[in-house]
């Protein structure tokens, strides 16, 4: 715990993508907002219950978001945590290039990443010929 957060705080990423056991492991027990003495942005990835969204707001009061996901019948999960950090990346950019308010950014970010997961999620998984 404490190696992983003295890494954290040598890298000082502008965002940290991290599961529910990886951001408790981090934190050991403490409130995620704690995860904010790293980086202003993380994403807590549930799985099939969604994700967090934190983000630094004004003053001492962080920006804090859930969202939740529908039900969504996958017989590999493989890759989705990916894809959806793939969508989530790629909206929040956008967001930052164009200046939008950062609470609207991350929700539409975060909604973004869930879709493209989602995407991923339907389509039947791909064997790779090794023959």
């Amino acid at each position: 715990q404490n190696a992983a957060q003295a890494l954290l705080r040598s890298v000082a990423p502008d965002l940290l993508f991290a599961t529910a056991a990886e951001a408790e492991a981090l934190l050991g027990g403490w409130a995620l907002e704690g995860l904010l003495a790293f980086t202003p942005v993380v994403v807590i990835k549930r799985g099939a219950q969604g994700a967090s969204i934190l983000a630094r707001g004004e003053g001492s009061r962080p920006i804090r978001s859930d969202i939740a996901t529908r039900p969504l019948f996958a017989s590999d999960t493989t890759g989705a945590g990916d894809a959806l950090d793939a969508g989530f990346l790629a909206a929040w950019l956008e967001g930052r290039r164009t200046g939008e308010p950062a609470s609207v950014s991350l929700r539409r970010a975060t909604l973004a990443g869930h879709l493209v997961a989602a995407r991923h999620l339907a389509r039947a998984p791909q064997e790779l010929d090794i023959h």
